[in-house]
């Protein structure tokens, strides 16, 4: 915690025994001891537990969150997960024992499903999905006040019990009837959408709007395989809710459920066929090295490549084409699609297409968004550029086995890796479709590692196709020629994007030019210093005129005094410091007379103001030194400055 510069510590220590909660208390009071001086100790305790002494721990710590939920859990029969009238009984016991104070009550929002002799904890946007997906109706029921509902799949019984925005409004009520205002939620990333409202509506006094539920997070994964394609897109449920004249929620209703981005995997029938992949490129060095490796075994690749780096390799990308590999789309610059607006992400997947058709005479179908996590995208960061690119006509192309070549770990570690990855396949998980990468840096890992991963896996069976052959796709029909009225915009693209890769060559060669001449300057001032440092310079003239030292200052309290003890601290005789005040409206003359009004040296002339160069002028009228050497308040001079400066005055001329 010091180290760290924590605020304190939360400690979550659950299911312990009675015979554990002496000693539990023990180490309480030693961590307490221990902990840095105004650090918080924060401690979990669980509802619905006598072995818990909730009065002694709410002694012992600064807050105590109380996990007002599980009333029935994984390990024990269904039920409600948090009835209403049990959360209210469990809360005023809590608050009676520890104290209105210290007490901050853990809020549930969550799902289980129980089925087959066990049960499988759910987010809130999951259980909306199983709910959908089996038509069951979701139930509000009112002896406890918690949704429920159930389904047959399989020839199993699903009975599910869920914790809501509806809940979640109840429970908060009764906290506000009982004075406390300091709540949790478990979990963050598992609730219900509209918690957020009823937060808010906690906080303001007033009612939570819960009509329209929406899944931000969840997402439905069908199939399996590589190849991904979204075929519904997030949309936002329906809900009411009846309150009572005390502001609680005594009925809730569905109309419609929310549902997620739904994406159909494919590509996973076959185990034994593998797709090489390379992201990043092309690459002037990598890229011809792994076309030369995947050649001499006969061995397909799909490249999506990165359009400022493709912009000066025309040849790369027809040689790959050549080869009978096929490419794909890894935008044009490799933002983070997630934060481009959809004006940007058109622009780079057209960007990147029309150099490609320019360059090659077809077009691409397969898209990979940089930053792209695997094939199970859950999040919207993940999905919206997926869905931007399949509006477009591409097809996804996900991965799941990835080495992580791009941090360079070691040639073994990547060949160990992927054939570590390629054994872990399983009906709901395809290793089909390896990332490597061809561009991005240095890339002389993957490239010595590459051989033996092709080497290792033709012994054990594996066979190498493209990624768009995974779905039956032929390389022809995955890049298919540009004809007709596009045929004549690729040839004036050709020559647009040719001028531009010159441009692109020639101010790389001048900009390599602007860093070499810099050197060669830099070499040549150093010889010449060295040089110079060599001869016999002449003795500097030895001459001390009388000198005045002209201060001009504007509300400069702060540095003002600082700055004249600088000056008279100098190593020079006799000198004569007239601080010009140009009425400043602060306590600037004040401090030069506190400091310095009996020191002969220093005269404070105070001013109406006028201007710097006013104040410098009346100054000077009083000026009794051969030599005048002015400066501004907040600098600072050292010791020898005056006699370094003066001394080159010997000279009249």
């Amino acid at each position: 915690v010091k180290n760290q510069h924590g605020a304190g510590v939360v400690l979550d220590f659950e299911e312990l025994s009675g015979g554990a909660m002496p000693g539990y208390a023990r180490f309480l009071h030693l961590l307490r001891a221990d902990l840095p001086k105004g650090s918080q100790l924060v401690l979990t305790a669980p509802a619905g537990d006598s072995n818990w002494d909730l009065g002694k721990l709410g002694r012992i710590a600064d807050h105590v969150i109380f996990m007002a939920y599980d009333q029935h859990w994984q390990g024990g029969q269904p039920g409600p997960i948090a009835a209403q009238n049990w959360f209210v009984r469990e809360v005023e016991r809590a608050r009676a024992a520890i104290g209105p104070d210290k007490l901050i009550v853990a809020l549930g929002n969550y799902g289980y499903d129980w089925h087959d002799g066990g049960a499988d904890a759910l987010t809130v946007e999951e259980a909306w999905l199983a709910a959908h997906d089996s038509g069951a109706n979701v139930e509000f029921d009112p002896a406890s006040g918690t949704p429920y509902f159930g389904y047959e799949d399989d020839g199993s019984q699903h009975q599910i019990a869920l914790l809501d925005a509806a809940t979640a409004w109840n429970q908060m009520q009764a906290l506000g009837q009982l004075g406390l205002k300091d709540v949790a939620l478990w979990r963050l990333g598992s609730e219900d959408s509209g918690f957020w409202n009823d937060l808010s509506a906690f906080r303001h006094g007033t009612r939570p709007d819960l009509s329209h539920p929406s899944e931000l997070i969840n997402s439905d994964i069908e199939g399996s395989g590589e190849l991904l394609r979204i075929t519904a897109t997030p949309a936002a449920g329906l809900r009411s809710v009846r309150f009572d004249a005390d502001g609680m929620i005594r009925d809730e209703q569905y109309q419609r459920l929310p549902t997620p981005y739904v994406v159909h995997r494919a590509g996973a029938n076959d185990p034994k066929r593998i797709a090489l992949t390379f992201d990043d490129g092309p690459d002037a060095i990598w890229t011809p090295k792994i076309l030369r490796i995947l050649k001499a075994a006969h061995v397909p690749g799909t490249f999506f490549v990165v359009g400022e780096n493709a912009l000066a390799h025309p040849a790369l990308l027809n040689q790959i084409i050549d080869q009978g590999g096929e490419l794909g789309s890894h935008t044009y610059t490799h933002p983070n699609l997630a934060k481009d607006t959809p004006a940007e992400t058109r622009l780079e997947l057209n960007t990147t297409q029309r150099l490609v058709e320019a360059y090659t005479g077809r077009r691409m179908t397969l898209f990979r968004a940089p930053y792209f996590g695997d094939a199970e995208p859950t999040t919207a960061d993940e999905l919206g550029p997926a869905a931007a690119a399949q509006a477009a006509g591409y097809t996804i192309v996900g991965l799941h086995v990835d080495p992580n070549d791009w941090m360079r770990p070691g040639t073994d570690a990547i060949v160990k890796q992927v054939l570590t990855q390629i054994h872990q396949v399983t009906p709901d998980r395809s290793e089909n479709v390896i990332l490597l990468h061809d561009g991005g840096g240095d890339r002389a890992q993957t490239v010595a590692a590459l051989p033996q991963i092709i080497h290792a896996l033709k012994a054990q069976g594996y066979y190498f196709v493209t990624a768009s052959e995974l779905v039956g796709v032929p390389p022809a029909q995955a890049m298919p020629r540009v004809s007709g009225s596009d045929l004549a915009a690729v040839r004036t693209d050709v020559a647009i994007f040719l001028v531009l890769a010159g441009l692109s060559i020639t101010l790389g060669w001048i900009f390599y030019l602007a860093i070499s001449l810099g050197i060669a300057r830099a070499v040549i001032m150093a010889a010449l210093a060295w040089w110079q440092s060599r001869k016999r310079r002449a003795e500097p003239p030895q001459f001390l005129p009388s000198v005045s030292v002209i201060i001009p200052a504007y509300n400069e309290e702060r540095v003002i005094a600082a700055s004249i003890a600088r000056v008279l601290a100098s190593d020079y005789p006799a000198l004569d410091v007239i601080v010009a005040d140009d009425g400043s409206k602060d306590r600037t003359s004040a401090c030069v007379a506190e400091a310095f009004g009996d020191d002969p040296r220093v005269r404070l002339l105070t001013l109406v103001n006028g201007g710097k160069a006013a104040a410098l002028n009346r100054a000077l009228k009083d000026a009794q030194g051969e030599v005048i050497i002015a400066l501004d308040a907040d600098t600072q001079f050292e010791a020898e400055t005056i006699r370094r400066l003066a001394r080159w005055f010997a000279d009249p001329e």
